[in-house]
């Protein structure tokens, strides 16, 4: 890299951090494919005598991430696999837990609350927990039997997160693949894409964003099914952070059975299809609300097509189980462009942004941010 393209790089990341934590995804996926033998290596050495159910937890994107997860472990790796939020591994499933089962916490900075309790919840039970975190790992590493780290920098403190997400799902499959014994070949297949489809994305979304500066949505509806419906409630929780209007997930069927029947026309539709049934059903969903003049995006395969949307953009050809990688991406990019478009600011921190809803969210799940750090 020259120096004028070093200091372009440094303007974008102090400038727009958002943005170019965004663009980095090719690199930062590249980073932890390249570390694959340490991930699978941490899956296998960590699960006892190869043996027993798997299953990984988190709270906000660590359970949108083992959500994302369960048909490619179950599917593709044969292996027994649950997800759980954290609230739900601490009330529910930690006092179950055998010697023989594996957990795994997903949590980058190590600090969410109730994931920490249900990690030490699970120890109690005498399961091995391992912690995927982003640097140190806070006191979920203390507490966890081992912990490994993504090693990605920060463009910015408490940015909304978007690299750490695709990069946090990827170190997971990595991890299962070792846990289970199985190893996938078509995970590094598909990151040799992901550049074309980054700029493809970004033209896309920033187009997509002139649209609603255009004609303003009164709120944004995100809707798949299956594996990918972790990727629309991750979608959604993207969105709330950078637009100031009403966004919500749900099951492309169930749509039609309760959120369509408060759903002005005004609103706009997201589908997110990556199997040929969700896709039919998504093509006939996007065609009744084209009737009542609803403008509808789909995030689509070329094995999936929702011909019937308004706009659409098809990622490259993936197996569905696999599919979340990169769907996720064009959520990101869709809320960055929109966002702007709705008079937001999406390179600000949430810190910065908001500091009383900021620290009204340590106070809800992050009380462990505002109290030092034991030595």
């Amino acid at each position: 890299m020259n120096e004028s393209s070093a200091t372009t790089a440094f303007d974008m990341a102090h400038q727009h951090p958002m943005l170019a934590d965004m663009r980095r995804q090719g690199q930062s996926l590249s980073g932890v494919m390249a570390r694959a033998d340490e991930f699978r290596a941490f899956g296998r050495d960590n699960r006892p005598e190869g043996r027993g159910r798997a299953g990984a937890f988190g709270s906000g994107d660590g359970w949108f991430a083992a959500q994302a997860a369960m048909l490619y472990a179950r599917e593709r790796l044969r292996l027994p696999y649950e997800a759980a939020n954290s609230l739900e591994m601490l009330a529910y499933a930690a006092p179950g837990m055998r010697p023989d089962d594996l957990a795994i916490a997903i949590s980058m900075s190590g600090t969410a609350d109730r994931t920490n309790q249900a990690a030490e919840a699970i120890v109690t039970s005498a399961a091995p927990v391992l912690a995927l975190t982003n640097g140190s790992g806070g006191n979920l590493a203390r507490i966890a039997r081992a912990k490994i780290s993504l090693d990605l920098a920060d463009l910015a403190p408490f940015l909304t997160g978007t690299a750490k997400y695709t990069a946090s799902l990827l170190g997971l499959m990595l991890i299962l693949e070792g846990a289970a014994g199985r190893f996938d070949s078509e995970l590094s297949q598909q990151l040799e894409r992901l550049p074309a489809m980054l700029a493809e994305t970004e033209r896309f979304a920033s187009a997509e964003g002139a649209k609603s500066a255009a004609v303003r949505p009164t709120g944004i509806r995100i809707l798949s099914s299956g594996c990918n419906m972790a990727t629309a409630d991750y979608g959604t929780a993207k969105f709330l952070k950078l637009v100031q209007i009403p966004v919500t997930s749900d099951d492309v069927e169930e749509f039609a059975h309760r959120q369509f029947w408060s759903c002005p026309a005004s609103d706009l539709v997201i589908y997110i299809a990556a199997n040929p049934e969700v896709a039919r059903c998504a093509s006939a969903s996007a065609a009744a609300l084209g009737s009542m003049g609803m403008r509808t995006i789909a995030i689509d395969t070329p094995y999936s097509p929702v011909a019937t949307a308004s706009a659409r953009l098809t990622v490259p050809a993936i197996s569905e189980a696999l599919s979340p990688l990169l769907t996720a991406i064009p959520l990101q990019f869709l809320a960055y462009f929109i966002g702007i478009a709705l008079g937001g600011n999406p390179d600000i921190s949430q810190d910065v942004g908001d500091p009383a809803r900021f620290h009204a969210a340590q106070l809800l799940s992050r009380r462990g941010e505002l109290e030092p750090t034991p030595l």
